[in-house]
């Protein structure tokens, strides 16, 4: 659908219809009543993608698990070998004795 049939559809300039789809712009309550009603959904549906209602995020593929995995098992080396490679703090020194 272009933004110009929607717009038409919801009664709405075309342009405000790019600012909201480009996130310039923040629809009210009123708008995306009209903007529903003109894609013929439910209000809730236009906040799918911001808030799925499975409630879960979307399960990533097992190959991008174990790469995720291996890249974090890496990272997680190289940060003990540097803390490991740190030099140690030396002693507090003994305060000076003032000169007489």
């Amino acid at each position: 659908m272009t933004q110009e049939t929607l717009a038409e559809l919801a009664g709405l300039n075309y342009k405000y219809i790019g600012k909201i789809e480009l996130g310039k712009a923040d629809p009210g309550t009123d708008v995306l009543v009209r903007l529903a009603r003109a894609l013929a959904v439910p209000v809730g549906e236009l906040f799918e993608t911001i808030t799925p209602s499975r409630g879960l995020p979307p399960a990533l593929p097992l190959g991008e698990v174990e790469s995720v995995t291996s890249a974090l098992q890496t990272l997680t080396a190289a940060i003990e070998r540097l803390l490991s490679d740190q030099p140690r703090r030396l002693p507090a020194r003994a305060p000076r004795r003032r000169p007489r």
